[in-house]
């Protein structure tokens, strides 16, 4: 196999049965795809028969007892299991892999069998395949900080060779004293950009404020390598290049230091790399989870719907994610009912399939034989004396599906803690493209829409008291703000600042806030400055306001946890600060006080704004003309660049030759409420021609309601109109009928100072029963603290 080409081998694609499984994993010699004996028979259906497999499986025992004269030592590298890093409480264990080449037939069953490697001569072609697959890295493997070593075997940045430097006169003193952050005076962790000279801080998990990677952003992600200064001495320094994602090797740093005017040969350590830093965070982790466990001793909740999964490396907000989602039944229902069908469509590469692995992991959770800890580890925990011995067998690692979720995302596809909320609406997202480019899966429905509700924004004119409404719909989350709560009578809260697990042991000592002023919070107008009179044109004030013009099936609620603060006068710059107060969520709760009201007797609406025509610079457009495209292509090749160029807008239309409205004029006029008000009997002269009432709408309004053009208009697209989607009624302000009951399904904590950083863990009510998931334990609750929650999912009742 070529080297770019996927070997999954350590788990199967289609379940979460691994090489510890009592069957193993069947790996297929021509697709290197790999499925446990369940399996098989689609396998063969997918291949063409292909027989040839290599089977793994892999056996846990004690290792022989061997004196051993050297003495635990604290770590020097930041690996696990291995010398010179973190020690397991147990090294007894090894784990025997057999591995055999198999014939199977179409119907799944072995035909033949051979133990590998053998005394037989085999083929030579066949001795390379396995060889290769032996040797690969399985496709989901992730750095994982629990498992083999992260010390990173550094490759050298494909921006090396031939950094682009600017030449702005930027020179850096090679005292480390005179060293700062240029947005916040920050004199630790700084990062130069060596193509710019820029020096800025480092990610806020480490202290820093996230200078250096905003001037990454800022300057169009153009300069993506940096070097630590505090790391460089004459043989090390710590680089990272943003657009390769990890750290890199410079064999030019020498020369790229001077250019800014920095002499290597004189340069020393004055600042942890990140081997330390990691080792220093790490470490404490894993003390905490090894040696004094989980904190208090709960009730193991057991049974369907009860299922872990395993953090395999900062997963924690994805495993809390999936759970709360698939407590949700259309969820269960979609993923589940479906996955043997997906699976016998799904295509060549099924590990990377968003729909596939979505049903994998519903039928996962609920999967019998994954809640049955096997004999094998039942004697190992005896022979031990490890009663938490994990049992790799039943596991559940949902690595595919992070990586299926996380295409194309630069950071939910690294191996850093991320935001919940944020990484909610990237699932979200993925699933609703999913739905669009795939309407053929079985099964298909946009689950996001189940969440989605519509606000009813109210803007009052502070000159004129004339208000206006509008509705913005496809809404997910209610965000709620967490105002500050009365001044106690007889205590005084300090707010140091300090992590909650370090401040206090009760919640009564923490701040309550009712949910009520959250409410009130939300309802409450904010002031706008600055604000033009539609009425005067003059500059005033106006006041802003929300309410929900519709409730969904199920809803969303984030309390705003995190603030902004303004460090700069302690040189910290601008850092994000948890608030920690408790907002008691009940299990049945009534929103009728956000329902919208639409506009009220009395007041008057300010008049419609008129949309105003794009500009567009004529030179870009000619020059569009004169590569042989229309001049409505030029027009929107100039709009969709921002007129940036004539290079930019050919190459804009280049890549958009396919959009059936290329060579369309763009429509102005009124707001986009009037889109389909067109008379019915006009729709129906164009609908008559065998159209839908959809597309006929869509003609008109591009034809400025001209009923023989637009007939043309249609007949000359023929098959480009693609399969009609229904449209979204086009809401207007107005009274929120909705029921507003809700009881509470769940909700998903934060524990640490920072949204992508500390440890999320998810509550969710089951059987009448509310459980903890904590990634793979999962305990009953008796006492939820439903006071300090994050983001709480109710379902409408």
């Amino acid at each position: 196999p070529q080297p770019h080409r996927k070997v999954y081998k350590d788990e199967c694609v289609f379940s979460f049965r691994n090489p510890y499984h009592s069957d193993g994993i069947y790996v297929n010699l021509k697709t290197l795809i790999g499925v446990t004996k369940k399996f098989l028979p689609l396998d063969q259906k997918r291949s063409r028969k292909f027989p040839l497999y290599l089977h793994q499986k892999w056996t846990r025992r004690l290792k022989p007892k061997v004196e051993s004269s050297t003495d635990a030592s604290q770590p020097t590298k930041l690996a696990v299991g291995v010398e010179g890093g973190f020690q397991l409480p147990d090294q007894r264990i090894e784990t025997v892999k057999q591995t055999r080449l198999v014939l199977v037939s179409p119907d799944g069953s072995e035909t033949h069998s051979l133990a590998y490697p053998c005394e037989e001569k085999l083929p030579e072609i066949v001795i390379k395949i396995v060889e290769a697959v032996l040797s690969r890295t399985d496709a989901t493997e992730a750095k994982d900080i629990f498992s083999g070593s992260l010390e990173e075997e550094l490759k050298e940045s494909k921006h090396a060779k031939s950094l682009v430097q600017l030449d702005n006169g930027v020179r850096i003193p090679n005292d480390p004293k005179k060293w700062a952050c240029q947005e916040s005076g920050l004199t630790k962790n700084l990062w130069l950009n060596l193509h710019t000279g820029y020096i800025g801080s480092g990610r806020k998990e480490t202290g820093g404020t996230e200078a250096a990677i905003r001037h990454y952003e800022e300057t169009g992600r153009k300069y993506p390598l940096v070097v630590k200064l505090g790391t460089i001495t004459p043989d090390k320094a710590d680089v990272y290049s943003y657009d390769e994602d990890c750290g890199v090797l410079d064999p030019k740093l020498d020369e790229h230091l001077a250019h800014w005017g920095l002499d290597r040969s004189k340069l020393f350590k004055t600042d942890k790399d990140m081997t330390e830093i990691n080792i220093d965070a790490q470490s404490k982790a894993f003390e905490a989870s090894v040696i004094t466990g989980e904190g208090e001793k709960q009730e193991p909740a057991s049974g369907l719907g009860f299922k872990g999964l395993v953090n395999f490396g900062n997963s924690c907000y994805i495993n809390s994610t999936l759970q709360m989602l698939f407590t949700i039944k259309p969820f269960q229902d979609r993923y589940s009912n479906y996955a043997s069908e997906v699976f016998y469509r799904s295509p060549s590469d099924p590990g990377a399939d968003l729909t596939t692995q979505l049903c994998k992991l519903a039928e996962g959770l609920q999967d019998p034989d994954l809640q049955k800890e096997t004999e094998e580890n039942r004697k190992l925990k005896q022979q031990t004396e490890l009663p938490d011995l994990s049992d790799p067998a039943i596991e559940i690692k949902p690595k595919m599906l992070k990586k299926a979720i996380a295409k194309d995302h630069f950071e939910f596809a690294g191996g850093r803690q991320q935001d919940a909320q944020e990484y909610i609406l990237h699932v979200f997202k993925a699933i609703s493209q999913d739905a669009r480019a795939f309407p053929q899966t079985p099964g298909c429905q946009d689950l996001s829409k189940i969440f989605e509700f519509a606000t009813e924004e109210k803007t009052v004119d502070g000159q004129s008291k004339q208000v206006e409404y509008k509705v913005q719909q496809g809404q997910t989350f209610l965000t709620l703000p967490i105002p500050k709560p009365e001044p106690p009578q007889n205590t005084v809260h300090k707010g140091d600042g300090q992590p909650l697990e370090k401040k206090c042991k009760k919640e009564e000592k923490l701040d309550h806030v009712p949910l009520e002023k959250c409410l009130e919070a939300f309802k409450h107008a904010s002031v706008l400055g600055g604000y033009t009179s539609p009425v005067t044109g003059e500059k005033g004030v106006a006041y802003r306001s929300n309410l929900l013009r519709t409730f969904p099936e199920y809803m969303l609620i984030q309390l705003y946890r995190f603030e902004q603060v303004d460090l700069r006068a302690e040189k910290k710059g601008f850092q994000i600060q948890k608030i920690r107060r408790q907002v008691v969520f009940p299990e049945s709760l009534d929103i009728k006080t956000l329902a919208s009201t639409g506009p009220l007797q009395g007041e008057t609406l300010l008049p419609k704004k008129k949309k105003q025509k794009p500009t567009v610079n004529a030179d870009i457009v000619d020059a569009v003309k004169n590569m042989g495209f229309t001049e409505n292509a030029g027009i929107r090749a100039a709009l969709a660049t921002s007129n940036a160029g004539p290079e930019q807008a050919v190459n804009w239309v280049l890549s958009h030759m396919a959009d059936a409205d290329i060579n369309d004029p763009i429509q102005d006029g009124d707001d986009d409420d009037d889109d389909d008000s067109f008379p019915p009997e006009i729709i129906s002269q164009v609908a008559a021609m065998g159209f839908s009432d959809n597309h006929a709408k869509r003609a008109l309004k591009a034809t400025k309601g001209d009923v023989p053009r637009a007939i043309d208009w249609l007949l000359s697209r023929g098959g480009e109109l693609g399969p009609e989607e229904k449209k979204k009624a086009v809401l207007k302000p107005g009274k929120n009928n909705d029921s507003s009951s809700y009881k509470l399904l769940g909700f998903i904590s934060h524990i640490g100072d920072r949204a992508t950083a500390g440890h999320y863990v998810c509550h969710l009510k089951k059987n009448g029963k509310w459980a903890l998931f904590n990634d793979n334990k999962v305990t009953y609750c008796e006492n939820p603290p439903f006071g300090l929650g994050y983001i709480y999912l109710y379902q409408r009742i």
